[in-house]
């Protein structure tokens, strides 16, 4: 049985893969599973404070424990910072998200 997770998206909000991805990482972490959320590449504009339904299931998850992690490099190359995003955000190094993801037992990408 996988107990653990690792949910990666990749695409910007409004685009509804992000959505999904947000939804499933709160579906696993309400199921029981040790789930990380990290985005990635244009993902991490999900990742920025505007009203919407992405920023409220976000907010939801990280109350309720669920770490968020962004690729540090990603955040960099749109001009983006820690400070511009929703409390909760853990920035990684690229060989930092290879090995969370390397540590779950199963990952899905959005």
């Amino acid at each position: 049985m996988i107990t653990s997770i690792c949910v990666i998206v990749r695409r910007p909000k409004g685009n509804e893969l992000s959505t999904l991805g947000i939804r499933t990482a709160w579906a696993t972490l309400m199921g029981g599973m040790d789930t990380k959320l990290v985005y990635v590449e244009d993902g991490v504009y999900n990742l920025l404070p505007h009203p919407g339904y992405n920023t409220a299931m976000l907010q939801d998850y990280v109350n309720e424990g669920g770490p968020v992690y962004a690729a540090q490099r990603h955040v960099k190359e749109r001009g983006l910072s820690p400070e511009d995003f929703v409390e909760g955000v853990e920035l990684l190094s690229d060989e930092e998200v290879a090995e969370l993801v390397g540590d779950c037992q199963s990952t899905t990408t959005f």
